[in-house]
């Protein structure tokens, strides 16, 4: 079942060339959104300082800030790399940074950008992973994300409200902050409490297969219910490996998410200090997290047009208006515009791949024969 679902990913998700007219369809919607919304940024922040601004741009900073992203890419794929590893899957670096970068195409078509998700699945299934070892791998890794993000946020707000209790920041923004917080706090321990209860997911697996085989015959429903409850059994007997012998994988991968998270919300500053403004790294980083947390909200496709709408609201209250517009489009060339285009070609050699039907390279397992 879950093969069928893998290879119905890749075949109508996985790249440009593989999109349906739908997905295509949502594509062109992202980055129209994108680009509009930024345009109306732009005009309404344009002034001759603006172009002042652009003069005084350090092209250094600017580099620097996009080769922390692809730093960031790196990690993720090496985080993906030893998760597998501690599983007993050598699955190859290059491999794991393809997947991520085709994974970031399908990501900018998605709400949420929960689109690369089953991209990594598949990718990893092709380097022999079993399709269940692969769903935990990557379920892991964004619990690992969310962790953090929440983490991030706890922290960062009781710091960001201690810094900023002299109204130096509109008190609407702080406590609108902090129910967003909350929210996500609240849905992270509902989820840990869901994972931790098998028998809980099992009953909404079944009510959701019910409500879908309600017209099939008896032994067919019986053999689906038989799969499910097999694969539910054995992603648990993985999550309890990674608890277990493979948790090296677990402390490694958080670690590496500490790292890529890092990197990504370092962007930012380097670009406010590119563009000879204060770097603000507390400020910074609670904006981004805040922004994080509003982008996890199903709304438009990859998030566009509401991400590049928050970084506006959010940098003005540091930023001259004039400056505004500048940062926002920097920004999201290196955060959105050069994950499309790596998406792109990472895809083209996934399809490439899959038209000449070459097999992943990958080595031996221990004790298994050449």
């Amino acid at each position: 079942m879950f093969k069928l679902l893998a290879d119905y990913s890749v075949s109508k998700r996985v790249s440009g060339t593989l999109m349906d007219t739908k997905q295509k369809k949502w594509l062109w919607i992202s980055i129209g959104l994108s680009i509009v919304i930024l345009l109306v940024v732009m005009i309404l922040t344009f002034n001759e300082n603006t172009i002042e601004s652009l003069k005084n741009l350090n092209p250094w900073f600017l580099l620097l800030a996009f080769s922390l992203h692809m730093t960031a890419m790196c990690i993720w794929a090496l985080r993906i790399q030893i998760m597998c590893k501690s599983l007993g899957y050598p699955v190859p670096l290059w491999h794991c940074l393809n997947m991520i970068c085709a994974g970031q195409l399908i990501a900018s078509v998605t709400p949420s950008q929960i689109g690369g998700e089953p991209v990594r699945i598949h990718e990893l299934y092709k380097a022999k992973v079993p399709i269940t070892d692969a769903m935990i791998v990557i379920l892991i890794e964004r619990l690992m994300d969310a962790v953090l993000l929440v983490l991030g946020v706890v922290v960062g707000m009781c710091l960001f409200s201690i810094a900023y209790s002299n109204e130096e920041i509109p008190g609407m923004v702080i406590t609108a902050a902090w129910i967003s917080t909350g929210f996500f706090v609240m849905l992270l321990t509902i989820l840990a409490m869901l994972l931790s209860r098998p028998q809980i997911i099992r009953k909404i697996v079944f009510k959701i297969a019910e409500f879908f085989t309600k017209k099939w015959d008896s032994k067919k429903i019986e053999k689906l219910t038989l799969r499910i409850d097999e694969t539910i059994n054995r992603l648990y007997m993985t999550f309890e490996t990674f608890a277990n012998r493979a948790k090296i994988g677990l402390v490694f991968g958080f670690l590496l998410t500490i790292l890529f998270w890092a990197c990504e919300y370092a962007i930012a500053s380097v670009l406010l200090i590119g563009l000879d403004y204060p770097p603000n790294f507390l400020l910074s980083l609670v904006f981004q997290l805040i922004i994080a947390m509003i982008l996890m909200i199903p709304t438009t496709p990859g998030g566009a047009g509401v991400a590049e709408i928050s970084y506006a609201a959010f940098y003005s209250l540091i930023l001259p208006s004039a400056v505004v517009g500048v940062f926002v489009v920097l920004l999201r060339l290196i955060l959105y515009y050069s994950n499309l285009l790596i998406g792109f070609v990472a895809s083209f050699l996934i399809v490439r791949r899959e038209a000449t039907n070459e097999v992943v390279e990958v080595e031996p397992k221990e004790g298994e024969a050449i």
